[in-house]
């Protein structure tokens, strides 16, 4: 049931954009006329991976020009398939939940329609955009790894390989799986399961290299640098600088979605904890033996470090960062390249301090110190632990802060940190339903 009430979302826009015969009006859905279109037209004519429009790598204007091949290249058959990508990725997403998490069936579902809602997700369904067609073959090879770092399956990791190749193959910026593909593989120490899965790897990575040798870079030749993150003045060639701006506008979209979806469960706790009953299980945890049954339950020494300590250390972090990258709207301006998201916009509507915005002194601190509490919670080797820390080490190079390449990971991020108890109320789905009806709402403010 669950899988056929994620389809109406889906049904809802295909209706309303008649048949996906209407373009939607969505995030950079420019760049499926200026872009993709025009390499699935040129791949339609000859398969030349040497130089084409698109920044990205070529499995999805491949796949479209097989698809367009067998049924037609009418924009509204092109696209009808990148709904269904779309939608096989929020399938993806349920299972990796139910899997990979002590979720449970229903908050698992409701998790999985705001991240299917949410606008950088959901609008690029209705579009030639390659985004969800890489976010479905991640999502596929975060539930491989998963299973994987449980059994110490090779064929899992094999599989988990496969799905990471099509990953970098569809947008080279998903590098980052193979940072948690490895970190598992070493985690093992078998000798034996290290080589053959550096061999898996490195088998997987070898279209994608040989496409750099190609380019002699990270993106084509002839990729348009305003366009492209990873690009610099000169097309073809890759970032040679680091920045800092993309985590610490990754840890404020962290910030806002922890704080919306997980708040009302931390409110409820706060709430106990305040009543008689709350303050004698403080008073008994307190005691000696109490303090020695936390200490089994919780097991390891990274548990040794006081729980508000870390978080204050968090958010100092996070204000350091800020102080170091400042976070300051840079609009879009012809010829140069700039920021892009509503969160930019909404940051630009109030004051600046010390070169960020008052919107980004609340956010990045809050969310270095979700992170930081997320992360204690379920430890530094659960898998979305080590998600988390991948994405933002391979966001440094990012060039462009466009709010679509971070939203739809930190909201995955927090729905992989979700736990049962999270969702024990009725009340403790209102932040679920706020983010729901507020893309909702957002995709109708372009109608």
């Amino acid at each position: 049931m669950h899988r056929l009430l994620l389809a109406v979302p889906f049904l809802i826009g295909i209706a309303v954009l008649k048949g996906l015969t209407v373009e939607i009006d969505t995030f950079h859905g420019s760049d499926a006329a200026v872009y993709q279109l025009p390499t699935i037209e040129l791949f339609r004519e000859r398969l030349d991976f040497s130089d084409y429009p698109s920044a990205q790598t070529p499995l999805f204007h491949v796949v479209m020009t097989a698809w367009g091949k067998l049924v037609g290249f009418d924009l509204w058959k092109l696209r009808l398939l990148n709904v269904a990508i779309s939608y096989g990725a929020v399938l993806a997403l349920l299972r990796l939940l139910r899997r990979a998490t002590p979720l449970a069936a229903t908050p698992a579902f409701a998790l999985t329609l705001a991240f299917a809602l949410s606008p950088y997700f959901f609008g690029a369904s209705f579009t030639l955009l390659t985004d969800n067609l890489a976010v479905l073959f991640a999502l596929l090879a975060l539930e491989r790894i998963h299973a994987y770092s449980r059994t110490g399956s090779m064929a899992a990791f094999a599989l988990a390989c496969l799905w990471i190749a099509g990953a970098v193959l569809t947008r080279q910026s998903f590098l980052w799986l193979v940072l948690v593909a490895a970190f598992y593989l070493l985690r093992r120490r078998a000798d034996g399961q290290v080589l053959a899965g550096a061999a898996l790897l490195a088998l997987a990575l070898a279209p994608l290299a040989a496409l750099v040798i190609e380019w002699n870079g990270l993106v084509p030749p002839g990729a348009d640098p305003l366009s492209c993150g990873l690009c610099t003045d000169r097309p073809g060639f890759g970032r040679d600088v680091l920045t800092l701006r993309t985590v610490g506008f990754s840890l404020a979209l962290l910030g806002a979605y922890a704080v919306v979806v997980l708040g009302p469960a931390a409110y409820r706790r706060l709430r106990l904890l305040r009543s008689p009953a709350g303050r004698m299980a403080r008073g008994a945890l307190a005691s000696p033996a109490g303090q020695a049954l936390v200490s089994f339950v919780r097991g390891d020494a990274r548990r040794r470090l006081p729980v508000q300590r870390l978080v204050a250390i968090a958010a100092a972090g996070g204000a350091v960062l800020l102080l170091i990258s400042p976070l300051e709207y840079i609009p879009i301006v012809p010829g140069r390249a700039g920021d892009a998201g509503y969160l930019w916009r909404i940051s630009d509507a109030l004051p600046t301090l010390l070169g960020s915005s008052l919107l980004f002194w609340v956010l990045v601190p809050l969310g270095a110190a979700a992170g930081a509490l997320l992360v204690w919670r379920s430890g530094p080797s659960a898998l979305p632990s080590v998600y988390l820390g991948a994405f933002l080490l391979a966001a440094l190079p990012v060039g462009l802060v466009y709010q679509k390449y971070f939203d739809p990971f930190m909201l995955l991020a927090v729905a992989l940190f979700a736990r049962r108890g999270d969702f024990r109320t009725r009340g403790d789905y209102a932040g679920v339903a706020l983010v729901c009806l507020g893309s909702v709402a957002y995709a109708l403010s372009f109608a």
